[in-house]
């Protein structure tokens, strides 16, 4: 273990220190202490050990509704804020959660009667007639143990869809994370962090948020819409200093013109590729700048490798670097597909079609991704060997989204298809083969899919056609 591995543990004291000394982008430093908070969710009766459902959008109150949660050894799973009540309930009973941490649910759609206030937070208990709420009540009247116990959490697969799954982490192991992340773009005590990025991505919640509290940096919380007026604005008002955005933001900046100048001491960037002529790009406007090329994904903890761009020479700026301390990778002989082992990986895979498949031994995950390593080590993106798409930003399981459409009624097949817009950027249409096709068929799967998919899934044309009797696809 590397001297970068020791900090500070998850507390109530420095809990309440890194809360005081954050703020949102819009607001002062925060005046809710996070006592209030652990005593309005310990109200709620919670085991430890009990999941809880975070759909909230990004802001100071629900880092602090986070890390109260994880305080209290509840096990917490941050999801979009905005991601249908049919889908929360099916990820719900996958998961076993027992509570709902939101803005404004209706309780009655997820059959409770009431919701609780909790200080701008309302709860709901899933009980009633949902399959969670009723393994909950049975759990309880045969005396049984939580399916987690506290200490871990669970967060969503790399993808922000997919199928309805979760990765089951140490929190101690995303500690340390966010120690070796830290410290390997950078992060010290004295910057002040922007994170807006959505907080449900295991990028912003660990290699940001617990960053900066391991590291005793600040905070300052914003949220989507990116616009990259409103980015330097931040900048330029709360004196930011670090910087984690993804290659489409990166590459929304450079259309724009230029990133914020002087912009903050460090950037970096994580998520899909960027080309080597972009990253020159933003070296070339931020000359004194640091800049960062970051890979990870959920099941390996998350980040994995880094590049220091601003000090590496240009050939090497289609690299994602190096692993991070404690990181050890190989490749697959016949696939090139990237192995990676650490202490920071997942200890298991919750729900979802291929759960068993990313843990391929303790400590060690196959990512799905086919890489190249040069004879330093540097490591080079090749492409996914699974069916990920970027559609407007966010990452999208085509194979989750197939398995959705396909539980839908009368629906026998689903084909996905990748197209450009007007814009040139990704748009998905879908072929839906069913068994019944009428003239109102396209526009009930569309009312239907639009209560089950996250508007990144949502097709932009749907082209219904007739099963035949006689076809088969395997």
């Amino acid at each position: 273990m590397s001297a970068t591995d020791h900090g500070p543990p998850l507390g109530t004291r420095p809990v309440a220190d890194f809360l005081a000394r954050s703020a949102d982008l819009d607001g002062p430093a925060s005046r809710e202490g996070i006592d209030g908070t652990l005593d309005d969710l310990a109200k709620l009766g919670l085991d430890p050990g009990d999941a809880v459902i975070v759909a909230l959008s990004n802001s100071m109150r629900t880092v602090r509704t986070y890390l109260a949660a994880l305080l209290l050894g509840l096990v917490p799973i941050a999801i979009p804020p905005r991601t249908p009540p049919t889908r929360i309930r099916r990820l719900a009973d996958t998961l076993g959660a027992r509570a709902l941490l939101a803005a404004r649910p209706d309780p009655d759609r997820y059959g409770a009667a009431t919701s609780q206030a909790m200080g701008g937070v309302e709860a709901v208990l899933l009980g009633g007639d949902t399959p969670a709420g009723r393994g909950g009540r049975a759990r309880a009247e045969a005396g049984t143990a939580p399916p987690y116990r506290a200490g871990q959490v669970l967060m969503s697969t790399s993808g922000t869809s997919g199928a309805f799954s979760a990765c089951l982490h140490r929190v101690d192991a995303l500690l340390r994370n966010a120690r070796r992340h830290a410290a390997a773009v950078g992060m010290t005590a004295g910057d002040t962090v922007l994170v807006n990025l959505p907080l449900y991505y295991s990028y912003a919640m660990v290699a940001q948020v617990l960053a900066a509290y391991v590291t005793g940096a600040r905070i300052i919380v914003t949220g989507p819409p990116f616009t990259p007026a409103g980015y330097a604005s931040a900048i330029a008002a709360h004196g930011v200093t670090h910087s984690s955005i993804t290659p489409e933001l990166a590459r929304r900046l450079l259309a724009h013109g230029t990133p914020p100048s002087p912009g903050p001491r460090v950037m970096t960037i994580g998520g899909d590729q960027l080309h080597p002529a972009q990253v020159a790009r933003l070296l070339s406007a931020r000359p004194d700048g640091e800049l960062y090329l970051t890979y990870g994904l959920t099941e390996a903890g998350p980040r994995v490798l880094t590049l220091a761009a601003h000090a590496e020479p240009a050939h090497r700026h289609a690299s994602v670097g190096l692993p991070l301390p404690g990181v050890r990778t190989s490749l697959r002989p016949e696939t090139g597909e990237l192995l990676v082992e650490s202490d920071t990986v997942l200890e298991r895979k919750i729900g979802g079609s291929a759960a068993g498949r990313t843990l391929i031994a303790p400590n060690r995950i196959a990512t799905g991704d086919v890489f190249a390593i040069d004879e330093d080590g540097y490591h080079y993106f090749r492409g996914r060997m699974s069916d990920f798409a970027i559609i407007r930003g966010e990452k999208v399981s085509l194979s989750g989204l197939r398995q959705t459409v396909n539980a839908v009624a009368g629906v026998v097949r689903c084909v996905p298809r990748l197209a450009e817009d007007a814009a040139g950027e990704n748009s998905l249409d879908l072929e839906i083969t069913v068994t019944d096709p009428r003239p109102d068929t396209e526009a009930r799967l569309r009312s239907e899919l639009n209560s089950l998919l996250l508007p990144a899934e949502r097709p932009r044309a749907i082209r219904i056609v007739a099963a035949d009797s006689e076809d088969f696809h395997k």
